[in-house]
């Protein structure tokens, strides 16, 4: 008996509870968050909270709760707002954080700052920035479909993700990207439109040394500029114009499913002189060609070669965009710091960056082109 009781004592040791439980019910969690420039230097904070009212038959409701309060900075305005509302405020569920454009274009670690440091911190939510808006237009936008705007947002994001528009970086890893040198990073640009109920994926802002650089690429060219990545997605569709002499527009054109995609980069120091050539190999299926004839021999090879040959021409376009916003999201200047730091020590990475040579090569294979001939 002795013996039984000595076990029951041990086992109760590993039941007690955590130290550091908070339950449910006595915070107030808050899903989304925003970001604004303010006036006189002062930032706005906007934040979105969910309340559930229980029902003793059937399910309850749930109402959405938008509060905003200008403050100096993010830790007082959210004790701001935790003075407006009825339990403590918390943001441990927080799912997309989002800036707006002239908060964005000013050096955006101070307001993330808090978010790094606090432990209940969520740091798998997404970073987003909107442009020709506020994030308090976007947390108060009425929409229709999903209940709460964290839900619309980060499912907006999560498609982009999965089809190839968007890295997928949270929080956490954005975090070393703004803090390292020799790199730098993108993030989702939000659009809202038909007078506030629909909010689009419009592309990848372009930040440079923790800032907004105004620049971005566009989203018919975003699944291109995360190939040259090395990013893939669940799906990538890359529709091209490869004709010019049909008689409709239709048919100048394809679209392709990547299969696979291996990317390459090879950086060169000469004398201190650097230079960089990206090589980005696919295959890739064809999925829409409504010019047909395919069966025709060499077609196939012929596609793949104009391919190969345009979406090369649109990389030097991409990259071109990209030293022109002085952005360094290949993190070209990390390796150069790691494999040449003698070089690295004696160049202005800020001047150098924009006048190196980076030579993008895209060849394409197509390896499928449906049932039909």
């Amino acid at each position: 008996m002795r013996r039984y009781l000595v076990i029951v004592m041990a086992v109760l040791l590993f039941l007690t509870g955590c130290w550091d439980e908070k339950q449910f019910k006595n915070v107030k969690l808050v899903l989304s968050l925003g970001f604004d420039q303010g006036e006189e230097g002062q930032i706005i904070q906007t934040v979105s909270i969910p309340t559930v009212s229980r029902s003793s038959e059937g399910a309850g409701s749930e109402s959405l709760q938008v509060l905003s309060t200008s403050a100096s900075t993010p830790l007082q305005a959210r004790n701001k707002i935790d003075r407006m509302i009825s339990e403590s405020y918390d943001p441990s569920k927080v799912k997309v954080v989002i800036l707006g454009q002239d908060l964005a274009e000013k050096n955006i670690y101070p307001i993330l700052d808090d978010m790094y440091r606090n432990s209940r911190s969520n740091l798998n939510a997404y970073l987003a920035v909107v442009e020709e808006g506020t994030a308090k237009d976007v947390i108060s936008m009425n929409h229709s479909g999903a209940t709460r705007i964290s839900n619309y947002v980060g499912g907006l994001l999560e498609a982009a993700i999965s089809s190839t528009h968007a890295t997928g970086e949270n929080l956490q890893l954005l975090c070393a990207e703004l803090l390292e040198p020799g790199i730098d990073f993108s993030v989702p640009m939000l659009k809202i439109e038909d007078d506030g109920s629909l909010l689009t994926f419009s592309g990848m802002g372009l930040f440079h040394d923790k800032a907004y650089t105004g620049e971005k690429i566009d989203a018919e060219q975003t699944t291109l500029y995360m190939l040259l990545q090395g990013v893939k997605g669940r799906d990538a569709h890359l529709t091209e114009k490869i004709d010019d002499n049909k008689e409709e527009e239709i048919l100048d054109y394809v679209t392709v499913e990547v299969s696979q995609n291996d990317r390459k980069m090879n950086i060169k120091n000469e004398d201190g002189e650097i230079s960089v050539s990206i090589n980005l190999d696919m295959k890739v299926k064809i999925v829409e060609y409504p010019s047909d004839h395919l069966y025709v021999k060499g077609r196939v090879e012929e596609i793949g070669k104009k391919l190969s040959e345009t979406l090369t021409e649109d990389s030097v376009d991409i990259i071109a965009q990209l030293q022109g916003a002085n952005s360094d999201v290949f993190g070209i200047g990390r390796r150069v710091k790691a494999y040449h730091p003698d070089t690295w020590k004696k160049l202005d990475w800020k001047e150098e960056y924009p006048e190196i040579s980076i030579k993008p090569t895209v060849k394409v294979e197509v390896i499928q082109h449906g049932i039909i001939n």
